[in-house]
């Protein structure tokens, strides 16, 4: 089962998906991901605390995301990995390419520019 609740905060959109992030989930987030990265400035945070899988699907869209912010001016930050995942992340050196942060209220902090 996959779902994910959208909210604003301070200036930013806050993303909060939940389940495993993969080929059969990824289709139900991914164009209100991509709108979000396509708007100029943009601001998000992809809380990812209940996501308890990625597979090279969910890491596509995520990098996809990531190149479409940086594109429009934006950023993403992706926070809150579990310790398997965060591991999975840093083995494929993701961590020096997508911007990550241990909670969402630190991400928010790096969007102080």
């Amino acid at each position: 089962m996959f779902d994910f609740i959208e909210e604003e905060r301070d200036e930013c959109v806050l993303l909060y998906p939940k389940g495993h992030f993969n080929h059969s989930t990824v289709p139900l987030i991914r164009d209100r991901l991509y709108e979000h990265c396509n708007e100029y400035g943009c601001r998000i945070v992809m809380c990812m605390k209940d996501v308890d899988l990625i597979d090279s699907a969910g890491l596509g869209v995520m990098v996809h995301a990531h190149k479409f912010c940086d594109k429009y001016g934006g950023m993403i930050v992706y926070s809150d990995f579990n310790d398997m995942i965060i591991k999975n992340m840093t083995m494929l050196t993701m961590d020096r390419y997508l911007n990550f942060s241990p909670t969402v209220d630190s991400a928010l902090e790096r969007f102080d520019w």
